[in-house]
């Protein structure tokens, strides 16, 4: 049948006819290296063929000189994200580990306190005591002390642990003893310097790759350079275009050497002159969004609406409150734990809490990256935790003049050497930090951090968290799942 030119029938079987497939397409990219990965997503911006052909076309010195035009030459920093690393670290500090980690876009797992047994003999000594024979060997013997108390208590505090928690269930003997391991190894790690060494995996894209070598390279202490360099010289194996230009910066170098000056000419320090040996956790609100209830109403209907912002507040200000707890009863009551994510509503209101907790409570919540986090650089001033069992198994005055000989060094080193003086802190050092979190992420971190097999010291503080926000926020603390057991 032969239609009229320019038809509707005529077009309509003339698409017939040429019609691609237009089903959807989804596969995996395989054996392709990053660099390869990166430029094949990018030049979809600009070419109409499928990504398999892209690559085909594609060799490794092909795809370096495209990242060396567009992401090095012009900014397109947004391509280096298509290229993928995976690098493992060992053998480096606690503190050069938490230097690693505070690069939030990346993945971490790492050696656990919880589960291994710390060996004297793997520690870090940072360069600069070497040419001081004094200093280092002030160093050496508070770390053998630490450490002999250390393997002095992970007997009787086993034994300790078994008693409380009796094997009532009659499991098999490996069995029980694993359940109760963590409950045992949590109290022995107060006793650990920040100088021992471990091992972690690091995954990332290449621009985050980069960010993070840059700020290792100017990074204060020397064995974070060191790290840097050596991470840059694996990663330019990998991607050896996208990671090549990360070098120090002397913006991040100033701006370090210009606040620790400052800090001092405020002689805060001079406020605490005694160590205080059995602190007590403390969260302080020092700040949050007053309308946050409000907020969180207002943009849930504000999605669905033909109204600003501001309009859908006005509305929101004038329900009576019942019926805006109806509303959150509808939105959050049904969710059956923290994986079943709120709406991201929730993050407009924010929380803004100061902390003082030990410095083993903070390297695990430091994890916690969904937020804005300000640690103090560890230093003596706030003293040490002391877990009670330690008076029952008779340790008592032994770890107290480890941890009061490891103070009094650090905080000698400090006056000096204010950054190396943090490798002779332990995990039962008292630290501050302040962190600012959206009601979303205290969601999910309080029902993570509070639940039973979490850490007896952050289970606290991610109790204490729930208990502000629930008093200044009752409408909406009451469906965050914190375990108060």
């Amino acid at each position: 049948m032969k239609f009229a030119k320019n038809s509707t029938a005529y077009n309509l079987l003339l698409i017939k006819n040429h019609m691609i497939n237009n089903e959807a397409r989804i596969y995996a990219l395989k054996n392709l290296p990053p660099e390869v990965v990166a430029v094949t997503f990018a030049k979809c911006s600009r070419s109409p063929e499928n990504f398999d052909a892209i690559a085909q076309e594609l060799s490794t010195e092909q795809s370096a000189e495209f990242n060396e035009k567009w992401v090095v030459n012009y900014g397109h920093g947004s391509v280096a994200e298509h290229a993928f690393m995976n690098i493992a670290i060992e053998n480096v500090s606690l503190i050069a580990v938490e230097s690693i980690q505070s690069n939030r876009l990346a993945s971490y797992t790492e050696k656990s306190s919880r589960y291994q047994i710390y060996n004297r003999d793997r520690i870090y000594i940072p360069e600069i005591f070497n040419s001081d024979p004094i200093i280092k060997q002030a160093y050496l013997n508070v770390v053998n002390e630490l450490f002999t108390v250390y393997e002095k208590s992970i007997a009787p505090i086993k034994k300790a642990i078994e008693n409380i928690y009796p094997n009532k269930e009659n499991d098999p003997d490996a069995v029980w003893q694993a359940k109760i391991k963590s409950k045992w190894m949590d109290i022995c790690r107060f006793l650990l310097p920040n100088c021992v060494l471990a091992n972690l995996g690091m995954s990332a894209n290449a621009r985050t790759f980069e960010y993070a070598i840059t700020k290792m390279l100017s990074h204060p202490l020397r064995e974070v350079n060191e790290i840097g360099q050596k991470i840059k010289k694996v990663a330019l194996n990998i991607t050896p275009t996208l990671v090549k230009y990360a070098e120090p910066k002397e913006y991040y170098k100033n701006n370090e050497e210009y606040l620790l000056a400052k800090s001092k000419s405020f002689a805060f320090d001079s406020i605490i002159s005694e160590f205080t040996r059995d602190n007590k956790l403390e969260v302080e609100l020092i700040d949050y969004d007053k309308d946050g209830e409000d907020k969180i109403l207002a943009g849930l209907i504000y999605k669905y609406s033909c109204a600003s912002f501001r309009q859908c507040l006005e509305k929101i200000k004038k329900l009576k409150y019942d019926d805006k707890q109806k509303i959150f009863d509808s939105v959050l009551a049904k969710a059956k734990n923290i994986y079943d994510k709120p709406p991201r509503e929730l993050e407009y209101p924010y929380y803004t809490f100061d902390v003082l907790l030990d410095q083993g409570a903070y390297y695990d919540l430091k994890r916690n990256r969904i937020m804005t986090q300000t640690p103090q650089i560890l230093k003596a001033a706030y003293g040490y935790y002391t877990p009670k069992i330690f008076y029952k198994i008779g340790l008592y005055d032994e770890y107290c003049r480890a941890m009061d000989r490891a103070h009094e060094t650090c905080r000698v080193l400090g006056r000096k050497y204010p950054y190396e003086a943090q490798y002779i802190t332990t995990k039962a050092t008292a630290r501050r930090f302040v962190m600012k979190m959206n009601l979303r992420e205290a969601f999910y971190f309080v029902g993570l951090r509070s639940r039973s097999g979490g850490h007896f010291m952050y289970r606290k503080i991610a109790q204490m968290i729930f208990d502000h926000i629930n008093r200044v926020h009752p409408n909406i603390g009451k469906y965050i799942m914190a375990d108060k057991k």
